[in-house]
């Protein structure tokens, strides 16, 4: 065989830009998955923000709907403040009270005012009322006074006074010890009255309707004297209440005095 025929023929040269298509073609099939993974996932996956408020309360805020909440318990609120009347409930409760006191009747008109027959008992006048009001039980009373018992030349003496809550009273005066001339004791009775105010005064009058004295309560235990016999005295003079009732018993057989309850 000739020399030629023998001889292969070399393959044609391959260019560099054939060789770059074929390798750009083997990496496309090896990351082309790899590439539609990464595309998968969310933007800034892999850089997470720093940790900030704003963050927190927006994360909160767009996950609200998929975490349980908790809510606290109803509480109840109670004011401590007392509710103010209105002036509507003020003058219903004004009018209710005139119309229990007799001055309005039920539709608000004035109370026709009723005129006492001859027959009907007259009412107890009011300052009796306060007086057994201001002694619901009998009290005894003692104290050094001026000659309380008519008579009596003295200048100051020892005074039992004994008030009843039907407007008696009992009183012995007797001289003090050291008094130069001593005579007995004298009791007496009479009415007491007294007024409906603040101190309230206490009215004593004798058996024969003369005023005898005068006087204010200053305390619950104490009665200061603001007059003898219409006389004011010129010193401070008090009888205070003892723990013990005297009833004076010496004027248990004498007729007591009619006085007002």
């Amino acid at each position: 065989m000739p020399a030629a025929a023998l001889e292969r023929p070399s393959p044609a040269p391959v260019s560099a830009r054939t060789s770059l298509t074929a390798s750009g073609l083997i990496a496309l099939a090896i990351l082309g998955p790899l590439t539609g993974c990464a595309q998968q996932r969310e933007p800034g996956y892999y850089d997470p923000p720093g940790a900030s408020t704003l963050g927190d309360a927006q994360y909160n805020a767009n996950n609200a709907g998929s975490r349980p909440m908790f809510r606290a318990p109803s509480q109840l609120q109670i004011d401590l403040k007392p509710a103010t009347p209105s002036q509507q409930q003020q003058a219903a409760a004004q009018q209710q009270q005139a119309v229990q006191q007799g001055r309005t009747t039920e539709d608000g008109q004035a109370a026709p005012v009723t005129i006492a027959s001859a027959d009907a008992p007259a009412l107890a006048p009011a300052a009796g009322q306060a007086a057994s009001k201001l002694v619901p039980q009998p009290q005894t009373y003692m104290g050094t006074l001026p000659c309380f018992a008519a008579g009596l030349n003295c200048e100051a003496q020892r005074i039992t006074l004994t008030l009843a809550p039907n407007g008696r009273w009992r009183g012995r005066s007797a001289y003090l010890e050291d008094a130069s001339h001593k005579e007995k004791a004298v009791a007496e009775q009479g009415c007491w009255d007294s007024t409906d105010e603040k101190p309230p005064r206490v009215f004593l009058t004798g058996a024969d309707g003369n005023s005898r004295a005068e006087f204010v309560v200053a305390a619950n235990n104490v009665l200061r004297l603001r007059s003898l016999a219409g006389v004011a005295p010129n010193l401070n003079y008090t009888l205070t209440r003892q723990p013990d009732l005297d009833p004076i018993d010496e004027l248990g057989k004498q007729t007591p005095p009619k006085c007002n309850p």
